[in-house]
């Protein structure tokens, strides 16, 4: 049995999806997942579901939990009343984004190697099937939901560093090539894919990456690409574009500062 909520908001059991109902109902078991095992206090909740709240607003969670018990009666999953509010009644680490944040953590304490690092963000990465809280509605949601973003682009730059720095460029350019279209925001994923095509000798489309990125911005926000992305642009530019010569499984010498 799991709960899921990075990507549509779902509790599964096996291969089998329960029907959980609307998407505020599905907005009823997010907002108790994410404190899975904890009480959430009942204006919490309300205000977690509704930006503006009803005037049967109470009542309506009511109904919302009771038809979520009956839902999750053969899963093993509860919801509790307990000291003023409700708790999901179930083990965080059948929480897909609790597990995600866990293993994040644990990838990103110094004393891990990179071997290991790589292994558990892959683990946490594999968690992932969309924009956290897909379909549900709400400024909560919407925060969280950026939130969870952030950490899962951090995860992936730390993700690229390690791999980077065990000589594994193709792995990198292979994962950030469809996810930096996607975040074209998130400057840091955009230079990991850069140090990544450098490094297998394609400083080329590493240039071009970087003048979509600046358009981008520009075009959005009016802004420049921010310090750390500007010098390796120009270090690109320096070392030239052309394919270096490499020796098997090794990044170009010419890039090695580059991806270093």
């Amino acid at each position: 049995m799991d709960v899921r909520l990075l990507g549509p908001v779902e509790v599964t059991v096996g291969d089998h999806c329960i029907p959980l109902g609307p998407p505020q109902r599905r907005a009823v078991l997010a907002a108790l997942s994410i404190d899975a095992d904890r009480p959430v206090p009942l204006r919490t909740l309300i205000e977690r579901v509704w930006d503006d709240p009803p005037d049967r607003a109470t009542d309506s969670l009511y109904a919302h939990i009771a038809r979520l018990r009956q839902a999750l009666t053969a899963t093993g999953i509860s919801i509790e009343r307990r000291n003023g509010g409700y708790a999901l009644d179930v083990d965080p680490e059948r929480v897909d984004a609790y597990r995600f944040r866990r293993l994040v953590k644990q990838a990103q304490q110094r004393a891990r190697d990179d071997y290991t690092r790589t292994r558990l963000l892959a683990e946490a990465m594999e968690l992932w099937r969309g924009a956290p809280l897909t379909g549900i509605p709400g400024e909560w949601a919407a925060r969280m939901r950026y939130g969870i973003e952030q950490q899962f682009v951090g995860a992936i730059v730390t993700w690229a560093q390690a791999h980077l720095r065990l000589g594994r460029p193709d792995i990198v350019v292979t994962e950030l090539t469809p996810l930096v279209p996607r975040y074209p925001l998130a400057e840091p994923l955009a230079s990991m894919l850069m140090r990544g095509l450098c490094a297998l000798g394609r400083g080329a489309e590493a240039v071009a990456l970087y003048a979509r990125l600046r358009g981008y911005l520009a075009d959005h926000l009016g802004i420049e690409p921010g310090p750390e992305l500007r010098t390796l642009h120009l270090t690109i530019l320096r070392a030239g574009t052309d394919p270096p010569i490499r020796s098997a499984g090794r990044p170009g010498l010419r890039y090695a500062e580059v991806i270093g």
